[in-house]
């Protein structure tokens, strides 16, 4: 049986640490802008490998593995106005 690869968040809290092991890249990503938002401190997220990962990392990897783009990692587009094509 092959070991399943995961991202591991941790992150610690006023009364001990938080753990959590995603499955994937994008979930791992998910939880650590949770943590960030509940005010964790020391987070870290380990990739697969044992390497550890910043955000930018994560929406790489995440993007990269065939899912649609990330919102959050896309610059906003600018307004396209259409005219109509000239004979």
């Amino acid at each position: 049986m092959v070991a399943r690869r995961l991202y591991v968040v941790r992150g610690s809290t006023a009364h001990g640490t938080v753990t959590y092991n995603c499955p994937t890249a994008d979930w791992a990503l998910r939880k650590m802008r949770d943590f960030v938002a509940a005010e964790r401190r020391d987070i870290t997220v380990v990739g697969p490998d044992g390497a550890v990962l910043t955000e930018a990392d994560l929406i790489g990897i995440a993007e990269g593995a065939g899912s649609a783009p990330l919102e959050e990692s896309l610059p906003a587009a600018p307004q396209i106005n259409l005219q109509p094509a000239l004979a």
